[in-house]
């Protein structure tokens, strides 16, 4: 059944890094402050912004918003919100086609800011939030291969860790 008691929490069953919110925030921290000296004070790298017109940034920096966020929302109610139970592996719904749809989401609601402003520098700081990210993501993956083993390795081999199976 369950191997590690440690490993249940009020969210169900694995557990995150210890230093999740601080990652996450010290990601958004080095994120936005590049973004925003760039896209607004300094205008290093904005320069393609005049060959794009603002309202084709517009709708698909606001396209990416929404992706991003059906994709969190949605996340979190299969997470927190269904009826299932806390010692399952979940590889249904979104789950069936990304193994980390929550952490997607948020890169990709990065990615809708850098869109917004043309921003290269920005991409340097999308680069470091990634990498953040996928530390989270390979630390909760080793904890969920300790408690569902073969069954998480099945799991692995079929969904991608990042990029969506349509």
């Amino acid at each position: 059944m369950i191997n590690k008691l440690e490993s249940i929490h009020k969210r169900g069953i694995g557990k995150e890094h210890p230093k999740s919110p601080l990652i996450q925030f010290s990601a958004a921290i080095i994120f936005f402050l590049i973004w925003i000296l760039d896209s607004f004070i300094l205008n290093f790298s904005t320069g393609f912004s005049n060959y794009i017109p603002f309202i084709l940034r517009l709708i698909l920096g606001l396209i990416l918003l929404t992706i991003g966020c059906v994709l969190i929302f949605g996340t979190g109610h299969i997470l927190f919100h269904k009826e299932h139970k806390n010692s399952e592996l979940i590889t249904t719904g979104i789950f069936a086609h990304t193994r980390h749809p929550l952490y997607l989401g948020v890169l990709i609601i990065y990615l809708s800011f850098i869109l917004f402003t043309i921003s290269l520098i920005s991409l340097i700081g999308w680069i470091i939030v990634i990498i953040l990210y996928d530390r989270l993501a390979s630390f909760e993956e080793k904890d969920l291969e300790e408690i569902f083993k073969e069954k998480y390795l099945e799991y692995k081999k079929k969904v991608p860790k990042w990029i969506p199976k349509i």
